[in-house]
């Protein structure tokens, strides 16, 4: 049953709370509503990831409801759904989340930090390149959400970049003066990091990282360039352009 809009700021279904209000508007917000809308073309790589991600879930989740954190493009709902997968998704751009309940799929507008979904309600949770957008606090306080609508021996899955440097991306904005990272990026993560984090709310399984190729969306100098460096991750050797994959449940 797909998602209904009963009001401009009330969203209503199976999984959800009684009511909740529309996410207000921020910098981050507005940001990745222009990518979700204007830009998808960002997501066409990510496929590789996102498959990935469903496949683990289907080998640790205990149930068939899985929530994803953060819809980009709506690829991971669409794959998860073909697999027989009870799919809900939240995102705070609501074009994003009208384009999903088109499809047929549950969704919701809504941030991390309060999400708009009953407690021990889903199965698995994904949750991929989300956590570095958001400040420690906000990260720690959708942990603890993450927790709540996990039923016990749930399990969170998810990705965030591997210690990116955040200056590499760092842009100068003309009119207003001020920097600001080209994707809203506000943390960069490694092993202890992630894990320290983790460890608070969840029983880590995994914190490891892995090198995801889009293979499909390169050419053939990017693709020798991936070849190469898969083959120093296979020796342990990442870069920035690795990611770090996590696996953390309820206990």
């Amino acid at each position: 049953m797909a998602v209904s809009i009963t009001s401009a700021s009330e969203l209503r279904c199976s999984f959800a709370v009684k009511s909740f209000a529309m996410p207000p508007e921020t910098s981050q917000i507005r940001l990745w509503s222009h990518i979700q809308t204007e830009r998808l073309d960002v997501f066409e790589g990510s496929q590789k990831r996102l498959d990935s991600l469903v496949r683990i879930a289907e080998k640790h989740a205990n149930g068939r409801t899985l929530l994803n954190i953060g819809c980009g493009n709506g690829y991971l709902e669409r794959a998860a759904k073909q697999r027989n997968w009870k799919v809900l998704s939240v995102d705070p751009d609501r074009q994003s989340i009208e384009r999903l309940q088109a499809e047929g799929i549950e969704a919701h507008c809504g941030l991390i930090e309060s999400l708009p979904i009953a407690s021990d309600s889903v199965n698995a949770v994904i949750c991929t390149e989300v956590f570095e957008h958001l400040k420690p606090e906000t990260m720690e306080t959708g942990l603890k959400e993450i927790r709540r609508v996990l039923v016990p021996g749930g399990v969170l899955i998810g990705s965030v970049p591997y210690r990116e440097n955040l200056a590499d991306n760092e842009v100068f904005c003309p009119d207003c003066k001020k920097r600001f990272h080209r994707w809203g990026h506000e943390q960069s993560f490694d092993e202890a990091k992630l894990q320290s984090v983790l460890s608070k709310y969840l029983s880590v399984r995994k914190v490891h990282p892995v090198y995801w190729v889009p293979w499909i969306s390169l050419n053939w100098k990017g693709k020798a360039l991936a070849a190469a460096r898969k083959t120093f991750a296979f020796a342990g050797v990442h870069n920035q352009n690795s990611n770090l994959l996590f696996i953390a449940f309820r206990q």
